[in-house]
This record gives structure tokens, C-alpha cells and sequence, in this order.
């Protein structure tokens, strides 16, 4: 028979038996709780292909079609080219800040694990930040970016998988989706110093500019080679006493200009433009792209031409570059002859550089100051009756009396 007592002890018993439960499902969840890798042996060195998709590459047709394309990188050998841009070379430490941190991508329980939220988080098929393809060994591993999932994380979800991650490490940001993006844009590599002579050839003209030297000073010149007073000197000659004056530093160079094979001749008052032709040669030297472009493409028929010849180096003279320009809507096509690869460029940077002419190659003297007003500095010629009046031009002036001696105090 049960007492009280009895019952009480079984009560406490079915306690005990619940708080232990309890605490047996919470050590479970703390061990859910714990991170673990998200892409598991993953290895970036072995990845031989990587496609970016941007947020809106999944536009209707009628958008734009270029930005609808992915960037696609590929690896030749050991070195990572654009696929999707002719073979673009591309900047390897770009590649290693995408691929470097999936290995790293860890995460505890989902902060989704339904399809329903997918597009909220920007981790649809169809709706996303950032898709990223990357292939290992033949296998494709297709990784969505989305939106920020809280403090320095973000919301990513691996393909065909419903469940949603918050990760450090990785973002939409990372992943550029511009071509440009992925390569080293400066196109043209010579430093403006270097540049002898530039030749620019357009629509049958021929413009040349070139750096000139002084004439260096005759040999022997100088105030202590040949002096009469030192040679002479029977206490001088011979005596090593007779320093020389330290060497005079070379003189400035200059630019010259021609036209056509003319040289410019400059008119009274005119001088060479010297700082607009070195921001000609930063342009030519400092070409900007904008993206990859076909280094296969006519250019038999160029719109210009440019020419970079550098200064000799010691008993060498560099090969010159030249550039073809093929004009093409906004940009210009341009291609470097001794490289295997070509660009865009925004036609506004080229556009002054190709259009060179005198204007451009001539300072012209500063205007003359503007005539005076007609018969300024002359006397205003006087109203009739005033002719001869004290302080009129031509009118004599009075003698002017001495002043006065004080009066003298009386008594003297």
C-alpha cells in the first residue's frame, strides 16, 4: 500500500527523470551547436576552372547580354586566364581571395532550411548576389552568395542543398563579376621619363615629337683647361696645385616638333607647348582598359597609329612599341603589335592624344593689352570762356608771394 511518503518519493523520482532529459537534450544541441566546415575537403590549389555569375544575370533577353554572361576563369597549366575574354591574362592573387576562404567556410545549425526563404536571403536559383561554378577534377560544386546574415556574415547555400548558412570570410564583394576586374588594366607599361620620340599617324597625317639635347660644350672649354696664367706660371707648372672646377650639370632637354616633314616654325612670340606634349605622352604610356577585346581583329586599316620610341640605354636602343587604334562606339580597340593580347579604352582618354595637332603643339604669345581709350592722358579740352584762367592748361600762374613776417611784440 502506498503512503504519502511513498508518493512523495515517486514525485521526486519523475523529476529527477525529467531534468535529466532535459539536460541530456541539451547536451545534444550544444553538439549540434558546434561549427563544422561547410565544403569539406576542399582544395583550392586543385581547382581548375571558376565561373562568376552576377545578381543580374538571369535578366530577360531583352537586358543586356554581356551582363548576362559570367566571368569565366580557367587554368593553363600553372598560371589563371579570362576564358570569357579572350584569354586575358589574369591576376592570380585575385583568384587565391575567392577561392582561398571556401575551405574555411564553417557554420553551425542553418539560419533557414526552407526554399521559401531562399529568395528573402538572396540564395535562390534565380535570385542571388553572387553564383559561383567551381570545378575540381572534372566536378562542379555551384556555391550562391546572398545577402548579410548579421555582423561580418553572410547568408550562403551550397547547390542543391535547402539549408542556408551564416559564414565568415566571403562575400558578394569578393567575388567581382567585371572582367576588367580580374586583370591588370594598365595596358601600356613605360614610364614617361623613358620616351624619346612619339609618332602619331591618322587619316594620312604624321605627327612627330622628339626629345632633343643641347649641343654639349667644347672640349677643353672651361676656365682651367688651357689657362695662360697657369701655364705660364714656372711655380704652377708641374706643381698639381691647380684644381678643377666641378662638371656643369647637364642642361635641360627640350621638345621638338614636326608635322608632316616639316618641322614647326614658331612666329614671333610663340614656344614650343612643352607641358601639353609630356601629358600627351602620360596618355600614350598610361592606357587605361576598360576590359579584354579580340587580339585577332583586322587592324590593316587602323583609325591611328602610335608610336613609342624610347631613349638608348647605354649601348642599346629598346624596340619601339607600336600601338593600333580601331575607333569602336565609345571605346577604342587598341593593340600593342608585340603583345598577344589587346583592349578597350575609353575613347574620351585617347581622343585629345589622336586629335593632335599645331594647337596643341604651340603656345601661342599672350594677346596684346587692349588699346588705350581714344585721348586718354589729355588734357579735356576746356569750355569757351575759361581759356587762361589760374590752374587751366596753358593759362600762366601768378607769382606766388612770400608769406608775411610775424609781427613783432611791441617795445621792440
Amino acid at each position: 500500500m502506498l503512503t504519502r511518503f511513498h508518493k512523495i518519493l515517486i514525485a521526486a523520482l519523475a523529476v529527477q527523470l525529467v531534468l535529466a532529459v532535459i539536460v541530456l537534450t541539451r547536451g545534444d544541441d550544444s553538439a549540434a551547436q558546434k561549427e563544422h566546415p561547410l565544403v569539406p575537403g576542399f582544395d583550392a590549389a586543385k581547382v581548375t576552372r571558376l565561373q562568376v555569375f552576377a545578381s543580374d544575370a538571369n535578366k530577360p533577353e531583352g537586358s543586356n547580354a554581356e551582363a548576362r554572361k559570367p566571368v569565366d576563369l580557367v587554368k593553363r597549366d600553372a598560371n589563371w586566364v579570362l576564358a570569357s575574354g579572350f584569354d586575358y591574362p589574369v591576376e592570380q592573387t585575385k583568384v587565391s581571395d575567392v577561392l582561398s576562404p571556401i575551405a574555411k567556410l564553417a557554420a553551425s545549425a542553418p539560419i533557414a532550411t526552407q526554399a521559401s526563404r531562399h529568395k528573402q536571403l538572396h540564395v535562390a536559383d534565380t535570385d542571388f548576389e553572387r553564383k559561383l561554378v567551381i570545378t575540381t577534377d572534372g566536378k562542379d560544386l555551384t556555391l550562391f552568395i546572398g545577402s548579410s546574415a548579421g555582423v561580418r556574415r553572410t547568408a550562403v547555400r551550397i547547390g542543391g542543398d535547402d539549408r542556408v548558412y551564416a559564414v565568415a570570410g566571403i562575400s558578394a564583394s569578393t567575388a567581382v563579376s567585371e572582367a576588367r576586374q580580374w586583370i591588370d588594366t594598365a595596358y601600356v607599361k613605360i614610364p614617361r621619363d623613358e620616351v624619346g620620340r612619339m609618332i602619331v599617324q591618322r587619316d594620312g597625317n604624321r605627327i612627330e615629337v622628339s626629345k632633343i639635347a643641347p649641343p654639349a660644350a667644347p672640349a677643353g672649354s672651361g676656365s682651367s683647361a688651357g689657362s695662360g696664367s697657369a701655364a705660364g706660371s714656372g711655380s704652377a707648372a708641374g706643381s698639381g696645385s691647380m684644381t678643377v672646377p666641378p662638371p656643369s650639370p647637364p642642361a635641360p632637354e627640350h621638345w621638338s616638333a614636326t608635322i608632316g616633314d616639316a618641322p614647326v616654325v614658331l612666329a614671333a612670340g610663340e614656344s614650343i607647348d612643352e607641358p601639353s606634349i609630356d601629358r600627351l605622352i602620360s596618355t600614350a604610356t598610361t592606357m587605361d582598359l576598360n576590359g579584354p577585346a579580340d587580339p585577332k581583329r583586322d587592324a590593316s586599316k587602323p583609325t591611328a597609329t602610335i608610336t613609342l620610341e624610347r631613349k638608348p640605354a647605354g649601348t642599346s636602343t629598346p624596340a619601339p612599341t607600336v600601338i593600333d587604334v580601331i575607333a569602336d562606339g565609345n571605346s577604342y580597340w587598341v593593340h600593342d603589335r608585340s603583345l598577344p593580347r589587346a583592349g578597350l579604352v575609353d575613347k574620351v582618354r585617347l581622343d585629345e592624344l589622336l586629335g593632335l595637332d599645331r594647337d596643341k603643339l604651340v603656345k601661342k604669345p599672350p594677346p596684346p593689352p587692349p588699346p588705350a581709350p581714344k585721348g586718354a592722358g589729355a588734357a579735356a579740352p576746356l569750355p569757351p570762356g575759361l581759356t587762361g584762367m589760374p590752374g587751366a592748361p596753358g593759362a600762366a600762374h601768378p607769382p606766388i608771394a612770400p608769406p608775411a613776417p610775424p609781427p613783432r611784440p611791441p617795445g621792440h
